[in-house]
């Protein structure tokens, strides 16, 4: 099923179409002038699938949290990962993940969130498109999410993008 992959990246794309065959991923644009400025990863996919006009279709957004909670999103920048890895590097961490779908103009958000346990890096390493997995070691691994893209040794995103493909099954069953 073709399914629009709202500010993906080819990546990401290719790391889902491996891990869940069943979807056939479109990469799409967000309208011009959309801000994905929301403090919290479930809103900011939220808010991008109710900005698309093209269905059905899917965002995720991500974010890291220090093990009480705190958010790290304001701590980097696109010109800051080196820094933000030095400063922030060991650091005991959750790595949140939210994949908003939305089938068509009329149809509610689904959402469908999970976390993985790590820490930040000692340095950034994975392809740049990447973004916060060039930057988080999952608990039991040496290196970085971004590194582990070509694997199945972190389910997050296979097991989240699997239950998107049960969905859109379902709703056309």
């Amino acid at each position: 099923m073709k399914v629009h992959f709202l500010d993906g990246n080819e990546p990401r794309a290719t790391e889902l179409r491996r891990l869940v065959p069943g979807l056939e991923l479109v990469l799409t644009g967000l309208p011009s002038g959309y801000s994905t400025s929301a403090p919290d990863p479930a809103e900011r996919a939220r808010g991008m699938v109710l900005a698309a006009d093209v269905f059905p279709c899917v965002a995720e957004s991500v974010d890291l949290t220090t093990m009480e909670g705190g958010s790290l999103r304001l701590e980097l920048d696109s010109e800051n990962d080196n820094r933000f890895c030095r400063w922030w590097r060991e650091t005991p961490v959750r790595f949140h993940l939210c994949v908003a779908l939305r089938t068509s103009p009329t149809a509610e958000v689904s959402l469908f969130r999970g976390e993985v346990q790590g820490r930040i890096a000692d340095k950034p390493s994975g392809a740049r498109p990447l973004g916060w997995d060039r930057l988080f070691v999952p608990d039991g691994f040496d290196e970085t999410l971004a590194d582990l893209v070509d694997t199945d040794a972190v389910a997050l995103r296979a097991q989240l993008y699997g239950e998107v493909s049960a969905t859109l099954a379902m709703q056309r069953a």
